[in-house]
C-alpha cells in the first residue's frame, strides 16, 4: 500500500470518530502549543533585555552599598555620599561620565488623576551614562541641577496614567505636594521580569533632596547609589577594581566587611537575566513535555480501543491477503496522522498565543523556526512512539480468531 493511500485511509478512519479523535488530540495540541509559546516568550524576553542593555550600553557600572542583615556581627552598614562619588570621579582613571542617585516613592497629582511611582533624583550626566532617549521634550542640565529647578522627566507609563493621550510637556503637576513642570518624556522601554521599566520619574537630585524626604537617608549627602560609564576602549574590569579599592580604603573596609560594597556590571546583569530566563523556559518546556506525554498515552489508549472495535475488519483484511506489515502501517499511519494534525493545530495556537503574550508584555514577537520544526517533529514522534504498540497488536492478530469475534 502506498504512503498516500495509507494516509487517505487514516483520514477516513479518523473522520468516522471525529469527536473522539478531536478530544484525544487535545493533549498533543496543548503540549505543542505550549512549546511554541514558551519559545516565543523566551526569545522575546531575551531580545528585549538585549535591546535595553544595548540602548544604555554595556560599559555602565552601578555602585551601591549592600544592606547588612547582621550589623552587630559585621559592623555598622556603610553609607555612600557625594564625597565618595566625587573621589571616584577625580581619582579613578577612565571614568567618562558619573551621576549620583537617590530614589524612593512619591505620589503625583495632575487634575483629578493621581499616581504612585518611583522617583530618581540624579545629575544631568545621568542622561550620558545611560544614553537616555526621549520621546518628547528634553533632559535637565547641570545649571538646573545646581539651582534645584522644579523640573521632571516622566516615564512613558506615568505620562499615560496622568495625561492619557495628551502631551504632558510644560504641564504642571504636584509631586508630594510640590508643583513641578514636565520638561520631557522618556522613550518607552517595556517591561522585564514583570517590572514596568516605564513607571518612574527623573528629577534633579537637588530638587529631590529639598522636597522629597527619604526615611532611609541618615545623611543629607547620602546616596542610594551612583552610576558611571567607562570610557570607550578602557578595561572595564580594571575600572571596577580601582573603584572598589578606592571606596574600601575610604570606608576602612577589611576582610569580610569588603562585601558591603557591590558593583553591578551590566554585562553580568545580562548573563543573570538570560540564565534566569533559560531556566524558566526549560521548566515550562518540561511542563509542556508532560502534557505531550499525557496526550501520547491518550492516543495509545484510543488506538487500542480502535483495534478492539475493528477486530473483524482486521481479520477480513488479513484473510484477503493483507500482510502483517500492511496492518501495522495502517494503524501506525492513523496514530501519526492524528498527531500531525494535532501538531499543526498546536503550532497555529502557539503562534497566536505567542503574539498575544508579546502584545500583552510589550515584547517583540520572535518565534524561532527551529522551535516550530522541533514542536512538529515531537508531535510526529509521539504518534510513532505511542501508536506502535496498538499497531503491532493489530498486526499480530490471528485472522480466524478475529473473524469469529463479534
Amino acid at each position: 500500500m502506498t504512503l498516500q493511500a495509507l494516509f487517505r485511509e487514516a483520514i477516513t478512519a479518523l473522520r468516522l470518530n471525529l469527536l473522539r479523535s478531536a478530544l484525544t488530540a487535545i493533549g498533543v495540541i496543548i503540549g505543542v502549543g505550549s512549546l511554541v509559546v514558551m519559545s516565543a516568550a523566551g526569545s522575546g524576553a531575551n531580545k528585549m533585555i538585549e535591546r535595553q542593555i544595548a540602548d544604555q550600553g554595556t560599559d555602565v557600572l552601578i555602585i551601591r552599598a549592600v544592606k547588612i542583615e547582621n550589623a552587630l556581627r559585621r559592623g555598622a552598614a556603610i553609607v555612600l555620599t557625594d564625597q565618595d562619588m566625587r573621589a571616584v570621579k577625580e581619582l579613578v582613571p577612565n571614568v567618562q561620565f558619573i551621576s549620583r542617585e537617590v530614589y524612593s516613592n512619591v505620589t503625583l497629582v495632575s487634575g483629578n488623576a493621581s499616581w504612585i511611582t518611583e522617583y530618581w533624583g540624579v545629575d544631568a550626566s545621568y542622561a550620558d551614562v545611560f544614553n537616555v532617549k526621549l520621546s518628547q521634550g528634553r533632559f535637565f542640565d547641570e545649571g538646573e541641577v545646581r539651582s534645584g529647578a522644579k523640573l521632571i522627566v516622566l516615564g512613558a507609563t506615568v505620562a499615560k496614567k496622568l495625561f492619557g493621550n495628551q502631551s504632558p510637556l510644560d504641564q504642571t503637576l504636584r509631586m508630594g505636594g510640590v508643583p513641578v513642570r514636565v520638561i520631557g518624556v522618556r522613550a518607552k522601554r517595556g517591561s522585564v521580569g514583570g517590572r514596568d521599566e516605564d513607571n518612574f520619574i527623573i528629577l534633579p537630585i537637588t530638587t529631590a533632596r529639598a522636597h522629597l524626604p527619604n526615611a532611609e537617608m541618615s545623611n543629607p549627602r547620602q546616596l542610594s547609589l551612583f552610576e558611571l560609564k567607562v570610557a570607550s576602549g578602557a578595561d572595564r574590569e580594571e575600572v571596577k577594581r580601582d573603584v572598589l579599592a578606592l571606596l574600601r580604603e575610604r570606608k576602612h573596609l577589611r576582610g569580610v566587611q569588603e562585601d558591603k560594597l557591590d558593583i553591578i556590571d551590566m554585562t553580568q546583569f545580562i548573563q543573570m537575566l538570560n540564565t534566569t530566563q533559560s531556566a524558566l523556559t526549560w521548566l515550562l518546556s518540561v511542563t509542556a513535555a508532560i502534557s505531550l506525554l499525557v496526550g501520547g498515552i491518550g492516543i495509545m489508549n484510543i488506538m487500542l480501543v480502535s483495534v478492539t472495535e475493528r477486530t473483524q475488519e482486521i481479520g477480513l483484511r488479513i484473510a484477503i491477503g493483507a500482510r502483517k506489515r500492511d496492518i501495522l502501517h495502517q494503524f501506525l499511519a492513523e496514530a501519526v496522522t492524528l498527531c500531525v494534525l494535532a501538531g499543526l493545530v498546536g503550532v497555529g495556537l502557539g503562534v497566536a498565543g505567542g503574539a498575544i503574550f508579546a502584545r500583552a508584555s510589550d515584547w517583540p514577537l520572535i518565534i524561532p523556526p527551529l522551535s516550530i520544526v522541533a514542536a512538529f517533529a515531537v508531535s510526529v514522534g509521539v504518534g510513532v512512539l505511542f501508536g506502535y504498540l496498538p499497531a503491532r497488536r493489530a498486526a499480530a492478530m490471528n485472522p480466524i480468531e478475529a473473524l469469529k469475534r463479534e
